[in-house]
């Protein structure tokens, strides 16, 4: 058991809660159960698991306040996982539809959005400049375990496949089928999409709003309506 705070794999986890880390050693970490057992069904290999005396995830025990000394939940947990980044090639992007962020800043955005494209859409969830890492803490929850699942790149705007449309205020067009390879582009909720975005876009969307209602969506609510609208999935229920 571990015992020691200064123990290599809880300074590891330690230092995995910040970006500069986790981009420096390609690394990142899970925290609880559910968490741990998606990337393990998922069939990716630990680096380490580091887990309370009481768990039943297999992994190197560690003494409980040690464990809830390095999480970043207020109410601690039970299991620390330790993975190794999920990049997927830029070379997959030409075959399928995939999602564009464009600086979406907000890291339970990009969680959020990553769990809605595993459900609806596939593909890939393209990371573009800007946008915040899938692979913190914030975004792995919001993931619920589909970071281990869903395709993540890192690559720019003129790699995603055509169609590319663009989802703003102000477009011609309302959400609809789209047959074959095509990419959905999202934007910051403040900025929008940028000029550089924009231009490579040849439709845009805009989701119909109620008279009287809000003025905008938030982008991972916006994400699931596009989503649903490029996707063609076989009926399996909720």
């Amino acid at each position: 058991m571990i015992t020691s705070k200064e123990n290599d794999k809880l300074t590891l986890v330690r230092k995995l809660g910040q970006k500069k880390h986790r981009r420096k050693l390609g690394m990142f970490v899970t925290e609880g159960e559910d968490l741990a057992r998606a990337g393990l069904e998922a069939g990716h290999e630990p680096v380490g698991l580091l887990v309370h005396p009481d768990s039943e995830v297999p992994g190197e025990k560690v003494d409980p306040e040690l464990l809830d000394g390095v999480a970043t939940l207020a109410s601690g947990t039970r299991v620390i996982g330790i993975w190794s980044d999920i990049w997927a090639v830029p070379e997959l992007l030409s075959a399928d539809k995939c999602i564009f962020l464009d600086g979406v800043s907000d890291p339970g955005n990009v969680g959020t959005i990553i769990r809605t494209a595993d459900a609806l859409v596939g593909g890939a969830v393209v990371i573009g400049p800007g946008s915040a890492d899938p692979f913190s803490p914030i975004a792995v929850r919001s993931s619920m375990g589909s970071v281990f699942t869903q395709p993540l790149v890192r690559a720019e705007i003129g790699a995603t496949p055509e169609p590319r449309i663009a989802l703003a205020l102000g477009g011609s067009q309302a959400p609809g089928p789209v047959e074959g390879p095509a990419t959905i582009c999202l934007g910051s909720e403040r900025e929008g999409l940028s000029e550089e975005v924009l231009k490579e876009c040849g439709i845009t969307w805009t989701i119909p709003q109620r008279s009287g209602g809000a003025q905008s969506l938030n982008v991972a609510a916006a994400a699931a309506i596009a989503c649903e609208r490029i996707s063609s999935p076989t009926s399996q229920g909720a």
